[in-house]
């Protein structure tokens, strides 16, 4: 991954917080798509980009509050907030103060710092390349704009697959995971091919994937593997694949990342 490119659009995030910040600028700062790009800085910083630059907006709004005599709500307007109540929301739930405790000075100064981008160790990665067949599956599906709110629901979505029993059938069988970027929505539906109520039908493409093999079903055994294959493997290959679509696959204890080749 080039860290580089990712400190570039860190600083420029810092040059223009009071303005509009567009997730399509940032992406073609760092060079790839925007649904990459949410996905890898999550992964890598822990937060998601949409989070952190709300964060490092009330974060100079916290200083200016403190050290300046401008209205709170032309500070707001400023870090583009369009309400008053919307704005000490925010503030609060971030800092567990609110603007006018903040302005009144008996708290001591608090701040959500700028992310630095380090390179990180690396390991190999090992894949293969390999023709699937076309596979149609009956699956739940949820979708949001924002990644962090997708994650929300995605937990959201197996917690409910749980108290119904329909995840443990899912894990007895071939089960599928699809993850893809559509007209600025993130989708992600999970299910096979056998139908236990009434769940949307979808068809997995034929075609060729890039197949890695992750060992494990845990959950952050599949978010590390994804962390590897979306900001190390993605810009170490020359192989042109679909970085807005992803397949998960699993067989016994172990998932499968499928991402399209293309030509």
């Amino acid at each position: 991954m080039n860290f580089e490119h990712l400190n570039q659009m860190i600083n420029y995030i810092e040059e223009h917080l009071q303005e509009a910040i567009t997730m399509k600028k940032l992406a073609r700062i760092v060079g790839i798509s925007e649904n990459s790009l949410q996905r890898i800085f999550h992964f890598i910083a822990g937060i998601s980009l949409t989070e952190y630059i709300k964060n490092r907006r009330l974060s100079k709004a916290f200083e200016e509050i403190r050290e300046t005599n401008t209205k709170i709500m032309d500070i707001a307007l400023k870090y583009q907030y369009n309400s008053n109540i919307s704005f000490s929301r925010a503030f609060k739930k971030l800092f567990g103060i609110t603007p006018m405790e903040c302005k009144n000075g008996s708290i001591p100064y608090q701040q959500f710092p700028i992310i630095t981008f380090k390179p990180q160790s690396y390991e190999a990665l090992n894949f293969e390349i390999k023709e699937l067949e076309e596979q149609e599956i009956y699956c739940y599906e949820v979708k949001a704009e924002k990644q962090e709110d997708l994650l929300y629901k995605i937990r959201e979505l197996y917690q409910s697959l749980k108290e119904e029993g329909i995840h443990q059938k899912l894990k007895k069988e071939k089960q599928y995971a699809i993850s893809y970027y559509k007209n600025g929505v993130n989708y992600y539906a999970v299910g096979s091919k056998n139908k236990y109520t009434s769940k949307e039908k979808k068809k997995i493409p034929a075609g060729k994937y890039a197949i890695f093999a992750v060992g494990t079903r845990e959950q952050k055994d599949i978010v590390k593997a994804e962390e590897k294959v979306y900001t190390q493997w993605l810009k170490s290959t020359n192989i042109n694949v679909d970085e807005d679509y992803t397949i998960e696959y699993y067989v016994g204890e172990n998932c499968y990342l499928c991402i399209p080749v293309v030509a």
